[in-house]
């Protein structure tokens, strides 16, 4: 049976992520043309070595996010962090999103995000933020969530992840 818990001391340690499957075979990725975003053929595997998969871990268990896991039989199969402090006042960001490869395809993403929704109006935001991969599945995946791409992106986070889309999704 998945659980999903609220990070803690209890259910998550530095190596927490070693098993995880991050592995995402892209076809096609988003790219703006013109002021407006197409599919492009863009073919590789996504995936995080041991390194990427402890920093994940460390970021993710920091006093800077709230995090939520999707956890079966002891092993995290799924996570939502998200950042604590809001950005203008409006924005909740969603930092870290993930579904093992295994597991993809059950709604436990859909779970996920609906957590991290629930927290954002918690907090006083009007959305989540969410600076995604441009994969074809991932942005699927968000506009299914209700997100929709956002032409006014907020600038350092942009610049910092010039491939990825960057999207809102309104909780209120």
């Amino acid at each position: 049976m998945i659980r999903i818990e609220l990070l803690s001391t209890k259910n998550f340690k530095e190596d927490s992520l070693d098993n995880y499957q991050r592995t995402q075979d892209v076809k096609k990725v988003y790219r703006k043309n013109s002021g407006e975003y197409i599919l492009v053929d863009c073919v590789y595997t996504e995936d995080w070595d041991m390194e990427k998969r402890r920093s994940v871990a460390k970021d993710i268990s920091s006093d800077d996010y709230i995090t939520y896991l999707a956890i079966e039989n002891g092993e995290v199969i799924g996570f939502i962090g998200l950042k604590k402090h809001l950005v203008e006042e409006t924005y909740m960001i969603l930092d870290l999103m993930q579904v093992s490869a295994t597991c993809r395809g059950q709604g436990i993403g859909r779970k996920l995000f609906d957590i991290g929704k629930d927290e954002a109006r918690k907090a006083g935001a009007q959305a989540l933020y969410i600076s995604a991969c441009s994969s074809e599945e991932t942005i699927a995946f968000y506009k299914a969530m209700g997100a929709k791409m956002t032409n006014c992106p907020i600038k350092e986070i942009a610049e910092d992840e010039p491939y990825d889309v960057q999207m809102v999704c309104y909780v209120s």
